[in-house]
């Protein structure tokens, strides 16, 4: 004979039929949010580049500077995109910055005391940030995003040139991904000696 199965005594309930559900974001929603994640990304990644300056030798400092421009420039470009997308617009930058100014604050790294291991956690931390940006950029620039019309100028974000702009972010990606990868071997190496 068969028994029934236990009943642990909670009943099964099956969602309402009544609560909305809401359907996952596609088109420029999907995008909007995606880069709106990176956005913050971002400004995380803008904390670590200041920690990663402060914590490398004077000759690793000029390296890694020109970064910083760089930088800038990649948010100004993903917020311009953001704004062509959605009216509700990008996160503040100032409030950005600074509650990632206020979460590193912690990190011990800096002019005076540089840990070696914490030197090589932000390190590595930011190298990994710049990877996921350039297959950000790889990604929208092969997506109906770099094709998308704007009436403007043809280096505008969101028109014709949109493509050769976002690949150039992808190919600047690389080579901070590089520099970055040479140092963290070069500080990461020195930890373990």
């Amino acid at each position: 004979m068969l028994r029934p199965p236990r009943s642990t005594g909670f009943p099964v309930r099956l969602p309402s039929p009544w609560l909305p559900v809401l359907a996952p974001a596609r088109g420029s929603t999907a995008v909007a949010s995606y880069l709106r994640a990176h956005l913050y990304g971002a400004a995380v990644g803008r904390s670590l580049l200041d920690h990663c300056i402060r914590a490398v030798d004077e000759s690793d400092k000029t390296r890694l500077e020109p970064l910083r421009t760089q930088f800038e420039q990649e948010i100004d470009t993903a917020a311009a995109l953001l704004s062509r997308l959605t009216p509700i617009g990008t996160p503040g930058r100032r409030l950005l910055r600074l509650s990632t100014g206020i979460t590193f604050s912690v990190l011990p790294v800096g002019p005076v005391l540089s840990d070696p291991l914490a030197r090589l956690a932000v390190l590595e931390a930011l190298r990994t940030l710049v990877v996921a940006k350039r297959s950000m950029w790889e990604l929208l620039a092969d997506s109906w995003v770099a094709d998308r019309p704007s009436g403007g100028d043809d280096d505008e974000v969101g028109g014709p040139g949109t493509r050769r702009v976002l690949l150039g972010l992808a190919d600047q990606a690389v080579a901070q991904e590089k520099l970055l990868e040479e140092l963290r071997r070069t500080y990461g190496l020195a930890v373990f000696e």
